[in-house]
């Protein structure tokens, strides 16, 4: 890199702890999709808890459902309780708004860890690994006795710092279509999903790694031939990607991506390929039984039972809802994948969404002096590539109808494209042309640096705008 080139994973940093932490801050606490309960899933984590206690209640979310149902849930510290749901009239509601008066209110409650009452709602299926992080920090913060407030803020800071390195690792590794991997992490989806309380910043990290060391193994030069240590790490990353959400099951295809001849015999590639894939059956049946270990809420083993027996007996309703969802949805989609906050009644302009398209599409297309020589990607790679996606699509609509549903419009519910951030790029690859020539300035970064700078901040607006009066 000439000192002329500027530097896609630095600047990725700077940009994403710059805005990371405003989003941070400036969002609403409790306001992200899920992000009460993941809080809660935290701390029952850090109690060495997994959420699996029941209680006969009539009440969800601190909202009577108008029937008594066996709840899941936990023992939490009153102040947590009451801290997370102060906001909760704000879900999914456009005119209701807040004030930094009640944040200064949240921040005020203290934790009284002595005093716990049973506090029934969804329990996140995920497992320590996608919290890791948070947990141990939480442990410390509990017996410090800590504000619940300054928790979510503490703990909203360390997943964007965790995200941060994940990602620099990913732009670091790969060696083609370094810009590309910056401007998808550097999303307003992205960036927020970073710097509230869930699993997407780590999920979003391990694809992109996953994708990068894929990538490396590929197409870089000084790799003659994978190593049992590449080999370890390469698995070892992927099943890290895998627990945090088994849905992106379908990556594994992107193993094929790396030449034969860099295996010592077909037979080592195909064994190689037959470990990932039985330790790919084996997390997602674990998930899965995993899962279902923590439902407890009588109406949802119920509905979910019917869900199976829909999907197995009369497919076609689920086919329906699926083709439905994606073709009716594709604006919202396209806009929700680059810019959607909040439940997912927040959004940036439909115009900043689809300028952001250019900045990926752009990268994506052209070939920078960052980017690798030696890549070049066949048309069987790039069918391969679309191959993984659509099956990922079928994938996680078949698991969202599985989980959820359909709505009473026909979509499938709980549809987001944030879903499709973590293998992102890989779609955005089919779209390398190997024939154009190295772009012989370096105007391209620094435009689109711009825009993803101006977008970021529409998308800051958007949140302020929908929170706060």
């Amino acid at each position: 890199m000439t000192k002329s080139e500027i530097n896609p994973s630095k600047i990725f940093v700077i940009i994403c702890l710059f805005w990371g932490f405003l989003y941070a801050f400036l969002s609403p606490p409790f306001t992200a999709a899920d992000e009460i309960s993941h809080f809660w899933k935290i701390y029952m984590l850090s109690e060495g808890s997994f959420g699996n206690s029941v209680l006969t209640s009539d009440v969800l979310l601190g909202v009577p459902t108008g029937k008594i149902l066996n709840q899941s849930g936990e023992y939490i510290p009153f102040g947590m309780v009451k801290a997370g749901y102060k906001n909760i009239n704000l879900r999914g509601t456009q005119g209701v708004k807040t004030s930094f008066d009640n944040t200064k209110e949240i921040l005020s409650y203290p934790l009284e860890k002595g005093n716990k009452v049973f506090n029934t709602f969804p329990v996140p299926s995920y497992t320590v690994l996608s919290y890791l992080p948070s947990v141990i920090l939480m442990k410390l913060m509990t017996i410090a006795n800590i504000n619940p407030g300054i928790m979510l803020y503490i703990l909203r800071i360390v997943s964007l710092i965790t995200y941060t390195a994940l990602i620099y690792t990913a732009i670091t590794l790969t060696p083609t279509k370094k810009w590309l991997f910056a401007a998808l992490a550097l999303m307003p989806t992205s960036i927020y999903q970073a710097s509230t309380v869930n699993t997407d910043g780590i999920t979003i990290g391990f694809g992109f790694i996953f994708a990068a060391f894929t990538l490396y193994l590929a197409f870089n030069e000084k790799v003659k031939q994978i190593t049992t240590k590449q080999t370890a790490l390469y698995i070892l990353v992927l099943t890290c990607f895998l627990i945090c959400k088994f849905a992106y099951a379908p990556m594994i295809f992107l193993f094929f991506l790396i030449p034969s001849h860099k295996f010592e015999n077909k037979k080592q590639q195909y064994t190689i390929f037959s470990i990932i894939l039985l330790m790919t059956i084996y997390i997602t049946a674990g998930y899965y039984l995993y899962t279902r270990l923590l439902i407890k809420a009588s109406d949802d083993v119920f509905a979910q039972n019917m869900y199976f027996y829909t999907l197995f007996h009369n497919p076609t309703i689920f086919i329906k809802a699926m083709l439905y969802t994606l073709i009716v949805e594709m604006k919202y989609f396209l806009v929700g994948f680059i810019g959607l906050f909040g439940w997912g009644e927040c959004r940036i302009p439909a115009i900043a969404g689809y300028l952001y398209y250019f900045v990926l599409i752009s990268f994506a297309l052209c070939n920078l002096k960052t980017d690798l020589k030696t890549t070049i990607f066949s048309l069987t790679d790039k069918l391969s590539f679309i191959f993984i996606y659509i099956t990922y699509t079928i994938f996680l609509c078949t698991i969202l109808f599985l989980v959820f549903g359909i709505s009473h419009t026909g979509k499938l519910i709980c549809h987001f494209g944030r879903y499709y951030i973590p293998i992102a790029p890989v779609l955005f690859l089919t779209l390398h042309n190997n024939k154009l020539p190295a772009l012989k300035t370096n105007i391209l970064p620094y435009i689109n640096i711009c825009i993803i700078n101006l977008i970021l901040f529409t998308g800051l607006v958007s949140i302020m705008l929908r929170f706060y009066q």
